[in-house]
């Protein structure tokens, strides 16, 4: 898996690493005896069913079977190659990765996002130098004053401002030799009629910086209102808006300490609850919330609260992300703010103390939707009408059947309706979400054999007195059958090989899974025990071998093959002797 990168380095590198140390900057973990347990980030997981080992270094879910080393999880997570965890976690821990071996197309891939993030962090360098000018940034500042703004913030979040020039940007990049179309790449920069114009000009900037500390791509803010008022970055190599939010770099803490997070859609209601002590908070990108975005908050905060306005797009918003967490299993409350206020606004009016008191009125979504509902159509008959047929999808989404009941018989309680009305709407929804998705784990079939593979990886001493080669070729399981050829190729290496070893050696997503599922499998410590099961195969393999022997014998003999059953009998009579030689 390694490619141009040898064994020797890639330990190298997993020994400098704590896998539980980088897991935890994007999973909330909880110490759980020897291992380490948390939410898994790659499914909808409710009950903590992710485990992560720090004694053997691998990490697997037992919901969904997504398992591997510290590398596949960056991998995974991040949405990396395998050699860009590799340098990432190398550069953290100070290892030099030799790149001489790599092929062309292997350097064009490993570099471009490197040289991406280079220019990206250049670029909001070059901004932040702008407005810290006492010139040319003197216009920015104050505006970033009249908005309240507080210096401690700004440095936080690397403010910067892009001057009302079509080719600032362009021009400071040409001076250091960096290609124009490398800088249009990175989203900065737009080409036309085959020239190369600044995509940010006259506008506050907001880097957006990943958990990494790495700065991804920029959002702008116009200081006169023009529009567009907002301009973010495109997506690129190195930024996806929907799988990014903004501020978490800053707020990853607090969220965990809190242990909920704000949601809300604007960089400066980020910035402005930041001014007032409240930290955790985050945005999303020009994009309505998506699973992703769930799915990385999730490993922060077990609460989530939606800050919409009051309008018919904040309404539309909440009622687009009530699936998303049905489904992912997030507790969420929405968070209505007066008419005509946003969260930049309503925090500078009521203060952050006023701010955190509204939000302990927040509602869960069901009840704000149902309002919401009544609300906009009324207790006319057409009203309820239109209350039922707003509320029908929201309610058969639920997945829980309890509380689909329970919300059904309140609406119908409040439209002074029979529920049966109600019930007869949202059944084709709910009978359509309630099929849901099986999760299969990547489970061989065999225990015993699964077992056995186990103690290899996890006890290697225990096996010195078996014929290990006897043991693997009879594995009925072709998976484990190649995973025990591997492990018996390397047991004869300097080096004692490693489940984390094995893990990093397979590009197979199905045995990579595996493997970390027996990693971590709960097997005997002790030695007796360990070779008590090992025997017990051996006493299968022989019955399986005896009844695989006889069943040829008697097919020799219905077809009065004689040269095949004498061949076959003195087989059996050789495999008799030998079993009354083998070890009980």
């Amino acid at each position: 898996m390694g490619g141009f990168i040898s064994e020797d380095i890639l330990a190298q590198v997993r020994d400098a690493t704590s896998i539980v140390d980088v897991i935890s900057e994007c999973v909330a973990l909880k110490k759980a005896g020897k291992n380490f347990m948390g939410l898994c980030p790659f499914h909808a997981d409710n009950k903590p069913s992710f485990t992560v080992s720090e004694e053997k270094q691998i990490f697997h879910c037992f919901g969904c079977g997504q398992g591997g080393n510290v590398f596949s999880f960056l991998m995974q997570y991040n949405n990396l190659s395998f050699p860009e965890s590799v340098r990432f976690l190398a550069q953290k821990s100070g290892i030099v990765i030799p790149t001489r071996k790599m092929s062309p197309s292997q350097k064009k891939e490993f570099g471009e996002r490197e040289r991406l993030l280079k220019i990206n962090k250049e670029a909001a360098d070059y901004f932040r130098g702008i407005l810290c000018h006492p010139s040319s940034g003197k216009g920015a500042r104050e505006y970033l004053n009249k908005r309240q703004m507080i210096s401690e913030v700004t440095d936080d979040f690397m403010l910067g401002y892009a001057q009302q020039s079509w080719t600032g940007l362009t021009q400071f990049f040409s001076k250091r030799g960096v290609p124009p179309d490398e800088v249009e790449k990175a989203g900065l920069v737009v080409a036309k009629k085959g020239r190369h114009y600044d995509r940010f000009r006259d506008r506050i900037i907001f880097p957006i910086i990943d958990i990494h500390q790495r700065v991804i791509g920029c959002g702008g803010r116009s200081l006169d209102d023009s529009l567009p008022k907002y301009l973010n970055s495109p997506d690129t190599p190195v930024y996806h808006k929907g799988q990014t939010l903004y501020g978490l770099n800053v707020a990853k803490d607090a969220c965990r300490q809190k242990g909920s997070a704000f949601v809300v859609e604007g960089y400066f209601d980020v910035l402005a609850l930041h001014c007032h002590g409240i930290r955790n908070v985050v945005a999303t990108l020009g994009t309505a919330l998506t699973r992703q975005q769930v799915r990385v908050m999730k490993g922060y905060a077990r609460e989530m609260i939606l800050v919409f306005d009051s309008d018919e797009a904040g309404i539309k918003a909440a009622e687009r992300s009530l699936s998303l967490f049905v489904e992912e299993k997030v507790e969420a409350r929405i968070l209505i703010l007066p008419e005509g206020k946003d969260p930049d606004s309503y925090v500078f009016a009521v203060g952050g103390d006023g701010f955190l008191k509204a939000a302990e009125k927040a509602l869960s979504f069901m009840p704000y939707l149902i309002a919401s509902a009544i609300k906009k159509h009324g207790f006319s008959l057409e009203g309820k009408v239109r209350v039922i047929e707003t509320l029908r999808d929201p309610l058969g989404s639920l997945l829980d059947s309890v509380s689909r009941s329970v919300y059904i018989k309140e609406l119908a309680e409040r439209l002074d309706i029979d529920e049966s009305a109600i019930l007869e709407q949202v059944r084709v929804a709910a009978t359509k979400d309630e099929k849901g998705v099986s999760l299969v784990k990547p489970r061989s079939g065999s225990k015993l054999e699964e077992t056995l593979v186990a103690i290899m990886l996890q006890y290697p001493e225990v096996m010195s007195n078996f014929n290990l080669e006897e043991i693997i070729e009879g594995f009925e399981t072709l998976q484990l059958q190649k995973i025990g050829r591997v492990i018996l190729g390397k047991s004869g290496s300097s080096r004692p090989v490693t489940g984390a070893d094995l893990i990093a050696q397979t590009d197979d997503a199905l045995t990579r899974n595996l493997l970390s599922s027996l990693l971590v499998e709960e097997v005997p410590r002790d030695r007796d025990s360990c070779e008590k099961i090992v025997r017990q195969y051996q006493v299968h393999l022989r019955k399986r071998q005896t009844r695989l022997l006889s069943k040829k014998i008697k097919e020799a003999e219905r077809t009065n093959n004689q040269e095949l059953l004498n061949k076959l009998l003195a087989e059996k009579q050789e495999w008799a002797q030998q079993n009354l030689e083998a070890p009980s």
